[in-house]
């Protein structure tokens, strides 16, 4: 399988991603399932409310970036694995992308974003929002076992290595 360079702009993305979608995930699981303190979890669930919002632009960003960058490579490789590893990352953006745009679509609220601006919320219909509540938490699953297995695939390519963590973050 031939080595992929990332550009400096993909390393970038890629880590402000990684920062953002760890927390989102952690502290999102961590209010809704160990907490039990009404105010940390109304704190958490409006500052990731706001982040999620704001990082929504940066990951379509991220997700142009590498598309367009990698996608001709793929299809052009005679290389399964190459295959494989895209339909991957592509169930990974796939999954985030889900995660982001039904995370917005399940608030029956206007959200505020860090108290300096609000969006108005976009559904009204209680069915709806139970509806975009349910695929969020479904998508958040998915996307937290595609996670564990990019963080394994790591580990297995530097075991064998393939320096990926070098080329990602050096």
């Amino acid at each position: 399988m031939r080595e992929t360079t990332y550009s400096s702009l993909q390393k970038w993305l890629h880590a402000v991603s990684m920062i953002i979608i760890v927390w989102l995930m952690m502290s999102g699981y961590y209010a809704a399932l160990i907490s039990q303190s009404p105010s940390l979890k109304e704190a958490i669930g409006a500052f990731n409310v706001s982040l999620g919002a704001v990082f929504t632009p940066v990951f379509f960003y991220r997700m142009y970036v590498s598309f367009g960058k990698g996608f001709s490579q793929v299809l052009r490789s005679k290389d399964a694995m190459q295959h494989m590893a895209f339909i991957a990352h592509s169930m990974i953006y796939l999954s985030t992308a889900v995660v982001l745009i039904s995370g917005v679509l399940m608030m029956g609220r206007d959200i505020s974003i860090f108290g300096i601006f609000s969006i108005p919320f976009l559904v009204t219909d209680v069915q709806f929002l139970s509806l975009f509540s349910v695929i969020h938490n479904v998508a958040c699953m998915c996307l937290g076992l595609l996670l564990l297995l990019h963080v394994a695939a790591v580990i297995k390519h530097q075991l064998c290595g393939h320096a990926v963590l070098k080329r990602m973050f050096a």
